[in-house]
């Protein structure tokens, strides 16, 4: 067993079964018939009942061969290895070819005859997108017409394929394991799956079985091969269940060893980069776009329904933190997006307490607090084998008071900005970084005490990011409480040997009037770093107004009570300084508040206002009290020794207490007149009452005030006096409508400004707010040219860019829903470039959008704005594109890169030779040849080459026809354009734009016939078909009726000398001749060189085909909803194929009388 011989009889057999469809000239014996009429007859006799009979018979006999062929491989001794060794010995390579094919070809007969059609209905790859067999032309297999079962149509005939199937492929000897799993794994699994998961079939034992079956299958095929498979199952209309059998396996494959890497790679695949990009060299494999990472997302995220969620992301988990610990910055973004997204965007995954936020948040606050316990180390260890492996946690030194080392720190750092800065989402940024606000505020402030300018700039975006989305003021007040914070109450930061930042325990010998000097110190440095995360705000006026007012009152205004102590050294008991720092720090932050944003404050008054009136109702409080006071105790019957040791008390007290009041009454007094003498300065009538209300206050204050502040307390009632007397005689100037959405629009303008993603989106997501209010702030104008700015801007990073314009896009497909023909007429402006301003992608991305605002509008395209966008498009797809410009970069990059290759090429063909030694031109020559002949021997031949050569070449060039043309790929995107506007609403654009699209696409398919203008041939024939099938939606949607315009049935050529297609012949109602247009179309196929194009000519012939028969199916009344009709055979007012009209005798009316002056 094993031997050579037992090879060559078991393929002999082979042979011998398959000669009849294999051989040609038996082919030709047997013209007519199928695969199973030809297998199954002998010399002799006459073809066998049917193929339902010889099915059974012949597949049975196809699969005794394969197994006898697998047998004679099989061999106890482990001495031949694969098919290709078996015959190294006496087999030359061209029959080892042959052998092979046999295989192949007995293989597709077991499939195409014996699996698909024992399947039920809905189950599998459609056999036209089936790789097809080997079979030679002639013999055709086609699927066979049955009728739709829910179950398998021979469920014994499947038994037995698979079951034979599946011994060879778990046999654990190697033989043709590599060929069956390459050529049929998918009808294998459709197999597989029918019999074990068909909810349809009754259930049995042999259902388990089965089941277990198509585990081991999926089990043992690699992961590059299954993803392919399985999802060409879902891009079919499958069975119901089958698709949930299928999408159950796919998403199971991330949890293999490396299966998340493996799922990326694969998505990205599918997903081309648009038209007109430049690929990236960033990574290896193909580029991840943000479609590609969107869907990655979805995938990951998603828990198999029979997985318990915990196990699914503690599986994934480690290969997503590789990825995003690692170098690559592509799979980096894209499983950041994932984490950030995908799980952490769902709230059964996200929220505090799920199993995404204990994997991938918790660990990160735990690292930044210096609270780690075994379960977060286990997470925030560093992962870096992508296959999922988990690494040794760190461990703590427990003779040491570090508590988190310098490289979990900085690894918990580049994590969350992974999650933060990687992809615009405001939300997961406000729910990641308020929990650590204060532990990341430390990091800041620290790094840059201590010179650590690269970990400060990694730290400082993290809390500009956070406080650009308008997070509010509450924030920024727990900021400015802790504005000296150094650590927890147990911990602080040092330094570390590597120029990083460890968290260590607090030392209880520490000097806290060291510490305490040494923050006071710093403290400068920290107003000014807080006053500038204030600027990073797009409502950083109001924010500014509010943090003002809280720091002031901190400082200013006098306590009724106890205050809880602020800015406090943490860990340190609270004393007498905290008082003073904490007014020390309200002092600093309103200083640097004034210095930074004084005309804000300005213009927002009513905060300085309020907080002026309260100073003064504390002084006022404070001296009416002591006037109580006074007065009790004159009346009270005291002693007078009583009364002098009182008084004396008391006067200590008040003596401390009233210069700080002063202070603070001075301060407000400043504060008031440089406000009220701006010139920016006018009342409100929001202001107004408080204006009288402060006057009031400060007229009963002056009394008790020193001189020292009597005569700027006076000066201030005076300005206050003024300013409401002007009050009285001219009105009061209300306050704006619209103030929240002018500021709504300052702060959009704002973030768009702004370089991080979470921040622009904030920016776009506003925008989009108020065109969805319709907010009479926004100009449409103005905002359209904003988008536009985001859409066509590279100068960003490629990943944001994309984020970006894709976001800009949808909302300008928004603004045109409230504005169509503006926004219609400035994109169509911009995307025909005529004044030659724009690069390629930018008309291209206009083009996006262009295209998502026609389906936008829907039945809204109409009228004006529908010619205008017609028009434009046809003239951007015609051939009369004049772009000098553009071409002669063209040219241009063309030389450069034809002189780049040559002398590349004479490198390439220049000999190494010793210095001062030099060979023939002859010789020269001939190895040249040589090398060439050698170099395309198994490869392309060399007219291939230089086809696809010239189609590069074309493309960079242009249309060679042309004088200046416009480039193909805008042309090309033009038609698409068009098409999706037909779609929309056909009759929107009306007869003349269609007749025009008909025209420029029958003209696009007959004269432009280079290489390079195939994709402009495959828009054009897909333009028509789209005209049909909108032309048939429309008739449908409209009951049948006729809906003014439509294509010519009669044949014209005779007469029609001067249009070719006949469209003009007959009139506005008439689009397009069908019998001129089929003339045309079938004398292109036969010299069509595209194999898409003519294979979509094909489908457009037999379009115009069936739409000739419908229309003579409309014309006799005949409907498609109709069980039963009478129809109307009728002439009409013409005989068709007769130029005569036979009503022309008759007198169709009564004579008609018009009364003429």
């Amino acid at each position: 067993m094993g031997g050579p011989q037992q090879i060559r009889e078991a393929f002999d057999i082979a042979k011998n079964f398959l000669t009849p469809v294999l051989d040609r000239e038996e082919i030709h014996k047997t013209q007519g018939k199928s695969l199973l009429q030809i297998l199954s007859q002998t010399p002799g006799e006459g073809d066998r009942a049917g193929d339902d009979v010889a099915r059974p018979i012949v597949i049975n006999e196809a699969l005794d061969i394969l197994t006898d062929i697998h047998r004679s491989f099989v061999s106890p001794e482990d001495k031949y290895d694969s098919l290709q060794s078996r015959g190294e010995v006496e087999d030359s390579p061209s029959e080892d070819a042959k052998r092979r094919r046999m295989l192949h070809a007995l293989l597709d007969l077991i499939s195409l005859e014996g699996i698909y059609p024992s399947l039920s209905s809905g189950v599998g790859i459609p056999l036209q997108q089936r790789v097809i067999s080997v079979l030679p032309a002639g013999v055709i297999a086609k699927q066979a017409q049955t009728v739709p079962s829910s179950v398998p149509h021979d469920d014994p005939l499947l038994r037995r394929i698979i079951d034979v199937l599946v011994d060879v492929l778990f046999d654990p000897k190697p033989s043709l394991q590599p060929i069956i799993r390459g050529r049929i794994l998918s009808d294998i699994i459709s197999g597989t799956s029918d019999l074990a998961f068909n909810p349809n079939t009754v259930a049995s034992s042999h259902k388990k079985t089965y089941q277990q079956t198509l585990s081991r299958i999926i089990d043992d095929t690699p992961t590059t091969v299954l993803l392919p498979t399985l999802s060409a199952f879902l891009q079919s209309d499958t069975a119901q269940w089958f698709k949930s059998t299928i999408s159950s396996q796919i998403s199971q494959v991330p949890l293999r060893l490396g299966g998340v890497v493996q799922t990326i790679m694969f998505i990205a695949s599918q997903f081309s980069p648009s038209l007109g990009q430049e690929a990236q060299d960033q990574s290896n494999g193909p580029r991840l776009t943000v479609q590609a990472i969107m869907q990655i997302s979805r995938l990951l995220s998603s828990v198999p329904s029979d997985f318990d969620p915990t196990v699914y992301f503690e599986t994934i988990a480690p290969q997503l933190l590789a990825l995003i610990d690692g170098d690559d910055p592509d799979l980096r973004k894209t499983a950041s997006y994932v984490v950030g997204n995908g799980i952490l965007g769902k709230r059964a995954y996200g929220a505090p307490g799920t199993v995404g936020h204990s994997i991938f948040v918790e660990p990160i606050f735990n690292a930044l607090a210096a609270n780690l316990d075994a379960k977060s180390r286990r997470w925030i260890s560093r992962f870096t084998d992508i296959e999922g492996s988990m690494p040794d946690p760190p461990e703590s030194d427990p003779t040491t008071n570090v508590l988190v080392d310098g490289a979990t720190v900085d690894l918990a750092l580049n994590r969350l900005r992974c999650l933060t800065l990687q992809h615009p989402n405001p939300g997961l940024v406000k729910r990641i970084v308020y929990p650590i606000l204060l532990p990341l505020w430390g990091l800041a402030c620290f790094s840059q005490e201590e010179g650590l300018a690269s970990f400060h700039e990694r730290v400082l975006p993290l809390l500009q990011t956070y406080f650009g989305i308008s997070v509010g003021a509450q924030p920024l007040k727990k900021l400015v409480d802790n504005l000296l914070w150094d650590g927890g109450a147990t911990w602080t930061y040092i330094t570390d040997s590597n120029a990083g930042i460890a968290l260590q325990k607090r030392s209880e010998k520490t000097n806290e009037h060291s510490n305490l000097v040494r923050l006071i110190d710093s403290l400068q440095a920290r107003a000014e770093l807080f006053v500038s995360l204030i600027g990073s705000d797009p409502s950083s006026e109001e924010r500014t107004g509010d943090i003002f007012l809280y720091v002031s009152q901190n400082w200013l205004v006098q306590p009724q009570g106890s205050a809880v102590p602020r800015n406090t050294l943490s860990g340190g008991p609270v004393g007498e300084s905290d008082n003073i720092i904490q007014k020390l720090v309200s002092a600093k932050v309103a200083e640097k508040l004034l210095e930074n944003f004084k005309e804000a404050l300005t213009r927002r008054p009513l905060r300085v206002l309020e907080l002026i009136k309260q100073v003064i109702d504390g002084e006022l409080h404070r001296f009416s009290a002591q006037e109580r006071s006074m007065q009790g105790k004159v009346n009270s019957k005291v002693s007078l020794s009583s009364l002098a040791n009182i008084v004396e008390t008391k006067d200590k007290d008040n003596e401390e207490s009233g210069n700080d009041s002063f202070e603070s009454v001075s301060t407000a007094f400043s504060l008031m007149s440089t406000l009220l003498a701006s010139a920016d300065f006018s009342p409100t009538a929001e202001i107004e009452p408080l204006l009288g209300s402060l006057k009031k206050d400060l007229d009963q204050l002056i009394p008790f005030l020193p001189s020292t502040l009597s005569k700027p307390a006076t000066t201030s009632s005076m300005l206050l006096e003024i300013h409401l007397a002007g009050a009285d005689e001219t009105a009061i100037k209300a306050v704006p409508a619209h103030v929240q959405d002018l500021d709504m629009h300052r702060q959009a303008l704002a973030n768009l400004n702004s370089d991080l993603p979470p921040v622009q989106a904030e920016g776009l997501s506003l925008i989009s707010k108020l065109i969805m209010t319709s907010s009479p702030v926004l100009d449409v104008g103005s905002t359209l040219a904003l988008l536009l700015s985001v859409i066509t801007d590279a100068s960003k990073t490629a990943g944001n860019e994309e984020y970006s314009y894709l976001g800009a896009i949808k909302i300008v497909g928004t603004l045109a829903s409230r504005h169509p023909r503006t926004v219609i007429k400035t994109l169509v402006e911009e995307y025909a470039d005529r004044r030659e301003q724009r690069a390629l992608d930018e008309r291209l991305r206009i083009g996006e959008s262009l295209l998502r605002t026609v389906q936008e509008l829907g039945d809204a395209l109409v009228g004006e704005t529908a010619k205008i966008l017609g028009e434009a498009m046809v003239a951007v797809a015609g051939r009369r594109g004049n772009k000098q410009h553009a071409q002669q970069i063209r040219k241009k990059q063309l030389a450069k890169e034809k002189r780049e290759q040559e002398r590349a090429q004479r490198k390439e063909n220049e000999s190494a030779m010793p210095e001062g030694w030099s060979i023939s031109s002859g010789v020269a020559k001939a190895a040249s040849e040589l090398d060439l002949t050698e170099l395309h021997s198994d490869e392309e031949s060399p007219e291939q080459s230089e086809y696809a050569t010239n189609v590069v070449a074309a493309w960079a060039a242009g249309a060679s026809a042309d004088d200046a043309p416009d480039d193909l790929r805008i042309r090309a995107s033009a038609i698409s354009i068009l098409g999706s506007a037909i779609n929309v609403n056909i009759l929107g654009l009306g007869p003349a734009i269609l007749s025009s699209a008909v025209e420029l696409a029958l003209a696009t398919i007959t004269l432009e016939r280079e290489p390079e203008s195939a994709i402009l041939r495959r828009a054009s024939i897909v333009l028509v078909l789209d005209i049909l099938k909108a032309l048939e939606a429309a008739r449908e949607t409209r009951a049948n009726q006729d809906i003014g315009f439509g294509f010519s049935l009669l044949d014209d050529s005779t007469s029609s000398f001067g249009t070719p297609y006949g469209s003009s012949m007959q009139g506005q109602a008439t689009i397009g001749n069908i019998p001129a247009m089929l003339r045309t179309l079938r004398f292109v196929e036969n010299s069509e060189e595209d194999g898409l194009a003519r294979g979509n000519l094909r489908a457009l012939i037999e379009s115009l085909e069936a739409w000739s028969e419908k229309s003579l199916m409309w014309g006799i009344g005949a409907h498609d909803d109709q069980d039963a009709f009478n129809p109307q055979f009728g002439l009409g007012d013409r005989i068709a194929g007769l130029r005569v009209d036979p009503m022309a005798g008759e007198n169709t009316g009564r004579p008609r009388i018009e009364e003429i002056e």
